[in-house]
């Protein structure tokens, strides 16, 4: 007898509506490409969504009580999620304990966070929410570079979008490789492996109230391909190198030479993606002399190459009569 995987995806207010119909949709889809390599479909996929109202979560009258999936979709308007959510938390809980996977998407991992699932493991969510969640779960470990994180029971996906890479993994859990690779060719989607390092943004804390170190900051946004050593900027400053790195630290979250790397290497992005510059020209222009040791922080930052970087996200293509070095 065919197998029904029942899936609860669960809406509170300012959730990525796009998000739950995709979701329906990727089921649907999976279905009907089930059913279009077997015969006899083992197994067929059935989604309900289960609404915030007034603090109670409802379920369809169809709905299955005791679904096998569990998703958290992103939230795009509001902050719920970091509200108080007992409901939620109290059916998260249950639905764990009788054994179903329990998954979220970008914001969705605060409500993981809140029902207790993630301790002792490790989480993501979207990379702009990583200082908001380690403020409210300093003792679960965040990787916001990873686009999926994944356990037997539980995956924690991370940006907005990563709804589509979550899908797919829940549906490749109970389905052949096959199906997958359908579903990627009928979607035009990549289901290979991406990081949310292939989009995050150097986004520096500038609000703070100290201001040596704020004009040090500016500083290195103007001048990061010059060299610029930690006793420089403390000389700027004002300050003892080590009260400089004490105070930097603190108000920036960073020690100055992670921050003067995070500057080059997104200067280094733009000039990938706008121009057609060499690789070895963009290494030099923000303040490298070795282009090997700017190809391992790029990487190490990125998760990708430059030259794979420029391969995917370049707006103007590299022209044919264009030079692209070969140790990119």
């Amino acid at each position: 007898m065919p197998q029904t995987i029942h899936v609860a995806i669960l809406t509170i207010p300012g959730t990525a509506m796009s998000a739950v119909y995709g979701l329906i949709d990727l089921f649907h889809t999976a279905n009907r490409i089930l059913a279009e390599l077997q015969q006899a479909p083992e197994l067929s996929f059935q989604s309900a969504c289960w609404q915030l109202n007034q603090g109670r979560l409802c379920p369809p009258e169809d709905a299955d009580s005791r679904p096998s999936l569990v998703i958290v979709p992103p939230v795009l308007d509001g902050h719920v999620y970091l509200d108080p959510q007992p409901e939620i938390c109290e059916r998260l809980q249950g639905w764990h304990r009788q054994g179903a996977i329990i998954s979220s998407a970008c914001a969705g991992s605060f409500l993981l966070a809140q029902a207790g699932l993630l301790q002792g493991r490790k989480a993501t969510t979207h990379w702009q929410l990583e200082g908001a969640f380690r403020y409210a779960y300093p003792e679960i470990e965040l990787d916001t570079d990873a686009m999926l994180l994944m356990d037997s029971d539980l995956v924690t996906a991370g940006g907005v979008m990563s709804w589509m890479d979550l899908g797919l993994h829940l549906i490749g859990r109970y389905t052949p490789p096959s199906v997958i690779q359908a579903m990627g060719r009928f979607l035009l989607v990549d289901t290979g492996v991406r990081q949310q390092s292939y989009y995050r943004s150097f986004m520096p804390v500038l609000d703070h109230s100290d201001r040596a170190i704020l004009s040090v900051q500016h500083h290195i946004h103007r001048d990061f391909g010059k060299p610029l050593s930690v006793s420089q900027m403390a000389a700027q400053a004002n300050l003892s190198e080590r009260t400089f790195i004490r105070r930097f630290s603190k108000a920036t979250g960073l020690r100055p030479g992670e921050y003067l790397q995070l500057q080059r290497v997104h200067k280094a992005r733009e000039l990938l993606e706008n121009s057609a510059t060499t690789v070895e020209r963009v290494a030099w222009q923000v303040g490298y002399e070795d282009v090997g040791a700017f190809r391992r922080m790029f990487q190490k930052q990125t998760g990708l190459t430059p030259s794979h970087y420029r391969e995917r996200f370049s707006r103007n293509g590299v022209g044919p009569g264009d030079s692209v070095s070969v140790l990119s």
